[in-house]
């Protein structure tokens, strides 16, 4: 092989690395929300994948996180710790992208103060049964809703 082509292979392995990496992979955020724009549906679904992509614009590059989502009447709920670098940035900026498998929305994350505590019971109830180590380190219901941050999420 000429030694050009092996200059040529290695960039194109080096940039495809590099683009791989800059999406969230498990607790760790990344650069890369992907999926194809969409409008905002006016009913979402009844059974939304466990996880999304959240993407937060504070600063010159996207944020972005996979994160837990619940519905409820048809609105969107994420809850983080409240120090987390993606709540601080939706706090800050609220116009976030969302991607639900191939879609990305354009959506506004609103902060509840305090949040409703049916939303965070929700959320412990839609995931207990397959993340039962994480919500068992949970704190009792009436300290989660009152010291995590809770947002909405809206079309926008």
């Amino acid at each position: 092989m000429p030694r050009w082509m092996t200059y040529v292979l290695t960039a194109l392995i080096v940039v495809l690395v590099g683009i791989a990496i800059t999406a969230p992979i498990g607790p760790m955020p990344g650069l890369r929300l992907g999926g194809s724009d969409s409008l905002a549906p006016d009913q979402w679904p009844t059974t939304l994948p466990e996880e999304v992509r959240l993407a937060t614009f504070d600063g010159m590059l996207p944020y972005v996180v996979i994160i837990w989502v619940v519905e409820s009447d048809n609105n969107l709920y994420v809850i983080g710790a409240p120090d987390s670098t993606w709540v601080e940035k939706a706090t800050r900026s609220p116009d976030v992208r969302l991607r639900i498998g191939d879609s990305a929305y354009d959506m506004r994350a609103t902060r509840l103060n305090p949040g409703p505590q049916h939303l965070f019971e929700k959320y412990i109830d839609r995931y207990k049964d397959n993340y039962p180590d994480i919500i068992a380190g949970f704190p009792p219901i009436e300290e989660f809703s009152q010291g995590a941050a809770l947002f909405e999420l809206t079309r926008r």
